[in-house]
């Protein structure tokens, strides 16, 4: 969107009006006002404040990287399962936390800043393994952090996790787990269960018959989650990236001179050249020549310092030219390689310069990068071109035209869209490929009103930017018996198997009850009844032994008999617990131990995060909170 202010600004017509608004502004709300915003605490935690915008950014981050994963997953129902209440208390504990970093004066400096996002994997170039800004800001959009300031944003965020990072470790550094503590989690973790089970599969009962229509309608209510048809949308999409331009793009060779050139000139095209250097200050040029001649000799420089009167030796290591303090000195030393010695007259007098290691990265030719040097010309004009056009598009919807209207006038294209559910998939399943590819987009369509298009939006890695409008909504409802009636039948045979499946098993139960064996039992069940043996630990699985049922065994004593399902679960086991193998003492690692100290340390932190909770007055404004999570419409 600041792209596109930014492309409209260049307007003088434009742009003048733009200075009369905030003028305007200024005359009636005063200049502190007008950023204010008025009372927006949409949490206050002793002295400190969280406004409702940090909430929504929050909560907006936590849903974009839920729906990344889980498209299907809509903005109410992250809420309904507990994602804005999780936000809130989330911000309230660390607010907390920052509270008493700030009484304790704890701060982070720009260098540990700078070091701690350097060394984040995730931000490194794979092929050079050194911080990339390009990767930087490519992992910060794939997370959630897609606004013109994200950068800063993010690095706010970090500095304030280093400093909660820095009051944990002042007050829980001290906690270290006893060897006893991880004596008893190794014999925890490494006991083992001797299991036999029996295992019933279906087809020991008879498949039922397909049911009749009322006995099927019967089971849509009754399984309503299951049936109900999610709300439907129609809508009407515009969407522009600077991709969708790249083919209508002509690059010329005269264009490209002047990129590479300009590139060339503001030493983008490599690496900039370093040296590390060893300078000796000295008292004179006589003894400045002096000693850069023994030096090269292969004298010792301590001897020679001693000799010749020469101050205390200075080293530099992989600087750049700038980083030189004197500019004498970096002007000569840049002139010279690994292993050179000479006298140099700097701005404080002579000194003894030695380059101990010297890098001048080759700068590539035009035709090497010419390739590359297309794309990113391309790319800026086709960028050029869709703001262009998004000016147009924007200023006809402002004079009133539809989004129809606004599209053609600008040359743009408006997409219409059939019934779609807030997964991107229409009712019978087929995937709105658009949707499904942008969740931004899809998103947005399923948090708008209907019969209003949005504001211009971001979507996308490439820079795009799409308004969607509602045309029309069906709710919910429970779907008829003709819509579903192949899944609800498959569905009503698989609970009826497994009802007589059951049967089955209580009869077995009787049958153990009265004294008869297990393998007794199995050979007279026949084909769909077969006993299996394992030896398992907790986190151990074998065939039908699943991770399900090893951890009911591990919650039952020795000759503990329980049931549960195996395989798909559709099949039945009857598992007794022959054996509980005890642990065989052994000797606790560091790594055992500095796990079990982690875990005591996070328990520590959340009793020390409750503590400030409760010494502070929070307070909540539940408007607020409500309309920055999207419960409400801000009147």
């Amino acid at each position: 969107m600041l792209s596109l202010i930014r492309s409209l600004a260049r307007s003088p017509i434009i742009g003048g009006m733009i200075i009369a608004l905030l003028i305007a502004a200024f005359a009636l709300w005063g200049v502190s006002d007008i950023f204010a915003g008025g009372n927006n605490a949409a949490l206050v935690v002793g002295p400190k404040t969280v406004s409702a915008s940090e909430v929504q950014r929050t909560y907006e981050r936590q849903l974009f990287q839920i729906q990344r994963d889980n498209p299907q997953i809509t903005r109410e129902q992250a809420d309904q399962m507990g994602l804005g209440d999780s936000v809130v208390q989330r911000l309230t504990a660390e607010t907390a936390v920052d509270a008493k970093a700030d009484q304790m004066g704890l701060t982070i400096s720009d260098d540990t800043l700078f070091e701690t996002l350097r060394a984040i994997p995730a931000f490194q170039n794979p092929f050079t393994n050194e911080f990339d800004p390009g990767t930087y800001a490519s992992v910060l959009r794939e997370n959630g952090y897609r606004s013109s300031m994200a950068e800063r944003q993010f690095e706010a965020d970090i500095t304030s996790e280093l400093r909660r990072g820095q009051f944990v470790a002042a007050a829980l550094g001290g906690i270290t787990a006893p060897d006893v503590f991880a004596e008893i989690r190794n014999a925890y973790n490494s006991e083992r269960r001797s299991l036999r089970a029996l295992f019933l599969r279906p087809v020991l009962v008879e498949t039922p018959t397909a049911p009749d229509d009322e006995t099927l309608s019967a089971f849509l209510q009754e399984n309503a989650q299951i049936f109900e048809r999610p709300e439907q949308r129609r809508l009407t999409l515009m969407r522009i990236s600077p991709t969708d331009l790249l083919r209508d793009v002509e690059v010329s060779e005269e264009d490209l001179q002047s990129l590479y050139d300009f590139k060339l000139e503001n030493g983008e095209l490599a690496d900039p050249a370093t040296r590390s250097l060893t300078q000796w200050p000295a008292p004179d040029q006589q003894a400045a020549e002096a000693a850069a001649a023994r030096l090269t000799s292969g004298e010792a420089p301590a001897a020679v310092a001693a000799d010749l009167d020469l101050g205390e030796e200075v080293a530099l290591a992989d600087v750049e030219a700038y980083q030189v303090p004197d500019a004498l000195i970096a002007e000569t030393v840049f002139t010279m390689q690994a292993g050179d010695i000479a006298a140099v007259e700097s701005q404080l007098g002579w000194r003894v310069v030695r380059i101990d290691a010297a890098n001048d990265p080759e700068t590539p030719t035009f035709a090497e990068i010419e390739g590359d040097l297309r794309s990113e010309l391309a790319a800026d004009t086709a960028e050029g071109m869709m703001l262009d056009a998004l000016g147009v598009f924007e200023e006809a919807r402002g004079d009133g035209a539809t989004l129809e209207d606004a599209a053609l006038q600008s040359g743009l294209f408006a997409e219409r869209i059939d019934f779609v559910g807030a997964n991107g998939y229409s009712a019978d399943r087929e995937p709105a490929l658009t949707l499904v590819q942008n969740p931004d987009i899809l998103s947005t369509a399923f948090s708008a009103q209907q019969g209003y298009a949005t504001d211009l939006e971001s979507y996308g890695e490439d820079g795009g930017y799409f308004v969607v409008r509602v045309d029309e909504v069906e709710p919910a409802r429970l779907y008829e018996l003709d819509e579903v009636r192949e899944d609800a039948t498959r569905f009503w045979i698989m609970r009826e198997t497994d009802n007589r499946l059951q049967d089955v098993v209580d009869d077995i139960q009787s049958r153990l009850d009265a004294g008869e064996t297990i393998d007794a039992i199995a050979e007279s069940l026949g084909t769909g009844a077969r006993i299996e043996s394992a030896v398992l630990g907790r986190d151990e699985t074998a065939g039908p032994f699943n991770a399900q049922l090893v951890a009911q065994a591990f919650r039952q004593p020795e000759g503990g008999r329980f049931l549960s399902r195996a395989d798909n679960q559709t099949t039945r086991a009857l598992v007794i617990v022959d054996d509980v193998i005890a642990a065989q003492g052994g000797v606790v690692t560091d790594a055992q131990r500095a796990e079990l100290t982690n875990e005591m340390r996070d328990d520590a932190t959340q009793i020390v995060t409750s503590a400030l909770i409760n010494a502070y007055e929070v307070r909540q404004n539940q408007d607020l909170i409500d309309q920055a999570l999207g419960r409400t419409t801000a009147q």
